[in-house]
Order: structure tokens, then sequence, then C-alpha cells
């Protein structure tokens, strides 16, 4: 890996985007198994790696930003991601969405 590579533009595309998600979904597994969900099966059904590199991870206003940087970011902040996830995995097991 270039430890110099900036990452300059969004969205992350091939290979870049490729590590990020295999890295989201590795830091996934083990938030899961730190948190203990109530529902932990229900909360993995939540997760997409993909919307998370995409969508949650970072933003235009932090461009130009360090490729290692930016990676490390997954471990600092998917925690509270994870957890918004079990939050609405609990919301949803004790509200099911009517089967129409």
């Amino acid at each position: 890996m270039d430890s110099h590579a900036i990452i300059a533009s969004l969205p992350l595309s091939g290979d870049d985007r490729a590590e990020f998600i295999q890295a989201a979904n590795a830091v996934f597994e083990s938030v899961i198994e730190r948190i203990e969900p109530n529902y932990p099966e229900m909360t993995r059904s939540l997760w997409d790696a993909g919307d998370y590199v995409g969508r949650h991870l970072l933003q235009e206003g932090i461009l130009p930003i360090s490729r290692d940087y930016a990676l490390s970011l997954i471990d600092a902040f998917l925690v509270h991601h994870v957890i918004d996830l079990a939050v609405e995995a609990d919301r949803l097991a004790a509200n099911p969405p009517s089967q129409n």
C-alpha cells in the first residue's frame, strides 16, 4: 500500500472501494462481537458495507485526505454506525413492519 496515496475525489471506485468495503466488513464483525446486540442477525441484515463506505465514511468537505488515514477512520467511527443499526434492529423487533 502506498502510504502517500491521497483520496482527492469521491465516490471511491475500483480497488480503493473494494479495499474500503473489505476493511469495513472486518471492522463491522469486530464491533458486533464487542457490543453484543440483542438481535445480532437482524443487525447484520441491516449492514451494508457499500452504503457505509459510499455515504457515511467520507464526505467531500474532508478532501483531500490520506488514503491510510481514511482507512483508519473506519476503526474510529464504525462503532457508532453499528450501534445505530443495533438500535434499529431493536426497534424493528419491537414493532415489526406490517406484511400486506
